[in-house]
């Protein structure tokens, strides 16, 4: 073999492993990732940056140094499902016919001529997946997979929404049931657990958020979506052994924990496959805190009142984005914005179809991208 022959054959075997890393890793030329972290009941204050007092949320709090916080970040409506519909569609929940927080009982759901975020990114050739609670329909025909979702496990609507809830727990099995059936899990289109126990509530964080790191690596090469939507800390209240009594804040500051844990994995996943620069993650709560239940509720402070009123501390929730090739670090956003900004500004970042019909949401992403001198939409 040749001097010129052999140089080539050392160069070739020198970058073939840089090559691999840069197919594996396409973080600088593909679209953006993007993931939504979504809680249930989180007030304002329950994040260590925004105010939170008994227990630490040192992930979150990292993410908001490396990101951005919006400090009047809004609800469309201070109820379960109506906000979540609002976020996934950018539309005001009324213009949708989406209100309230459907239960076992109800037979309606998101329509089929809605667009969600994730039917937009979708059709971008985005990988799609949630992890967690949906509460848009639990019939066949509304459910995730029918929205565009490749992926789907979790509760389709609230935890407490089964016999074991507080305002039948007097009566027995027998009529409890008429009121409340059993809890569902489901994965895909079908029910994987039939009766979901207290010992399955548990485990509920965790599982979510193991599906979300294996949903990461295994589309780490391509384009994807990921909606972790928590069924913490909506009550009852659950959290897992190896958060138990860690908090100086009782079971609820327990269970932000968990999540905070939750986050740091999913953000530990994303710098593990060199994926962190080219993802923007939002982390928010579908409205404020549920105070009728007292120690077992978050706090909105400094704002009145929690879910299902008007008032501030049931529509403005803590939000934090984090996207470090795009969001400088370290700043607060104090323009107000809410979740039906979201659908138009992703399908502005991502170059996505406008939907066939008139949203509420304004495209924000001025507001990411240089939050101290861009002017509300």
């Amino acid at each position: 073999m040749n001097t010129i022959h052999l140089l080539l054959l050392t160069l070739i075997i020198s970058f073939a492993p840089v090559a691999a890393s840069a197919e594996e890793n396409k973080g600088s030329s593909q679209a953006p990732n993007i993931i939504i972290i979504m809680t249930d009941d989180q007030g304002y204050a329950d994040v260590g940056k925004f105010g939170a007092k008994g227990f630490s949320t040192p992930h979150l709090d990292r993410m908001a140094d490396e990101g951005l916080r919006f400090t009047n970040w809004y609800v469309p409506q201070a109820v379960c499902g109506a906000s979540r519909a609002g976020l996934l569609t950018g539309c005001y929940p009324n213009r949708i016919n989406m209100l309230g927080a459907p239960g076992p009982s109800s037979r309606g759901g998101i329509a089929d001529g809605e667009v969600l975020i994730s039917e937009m990114l979708k059709d971008r050739g985005y990988s799609t997946a949630l992890f967690g609670k949906w509460h848009l329909g639990h019939l066949r025909k509304f459910l995730p997979l029918q929205h565009g979702f490749d992926e789907y496990y979790g509760l389709p609507f609230s935890n407490d929404m089964w016999p074991y809830h507080p305002g039948v727990r007097h009566l027995s099995m027998e009529k409890r049931l008429k009121r409340w059936p059993h809890l569902p899990m489901i994965e895909g289109n079908e029910i994987i657990n039939k009766e979901v126990s207290p010992e399955d509530q548990v485990g509920l964080t965790t599982s979510y958020t193991e599906k979300a790191v294996d949903f990461i690596a295994r589309n780490r090469t391509k384009p994807f979506f990921l909606y972790v939507a928590h069924s913490m800390p909506h009550v009852p209240l659950f959290v897992s052994e190896k958060f138990k009594g860690k908090s100086e804040q009782g079971l609820y500051g327990d269970v932000i924990m968990e999540i905070d844990w939750s986050v740091g994995q999913i953000l530990s996943a994303l710098k593990r496959f060199d994926l962190a620069d080219n993802t923007l993650v939002l982390f928010t709560s579908d409205n404020g805190p549920w105070l009728s239940y007292g120690n077992h509720a978050g706090s909105a402070h400094p704002l009145r009142e929690g879910k299902g009123t008007t008032w501030e501390g049931g529509q403005r929730v803590p939000c934090i984005v984090r996207w470090p090739r795009r969001i400088p670090a370290g700043q607060a956003c104090h323009t107000p914005a809410m979740h039906i900004d979201l659908f138009p500004t992703i399908q502005n970042i991502v170059g996505g179809k406008e939907p066939p019909h008139q949203i509420d949401g304004r495209d924000i992403t001025a507001l990411l991208t240089n939050p101290g001198e861009a002017k509300s939409p």
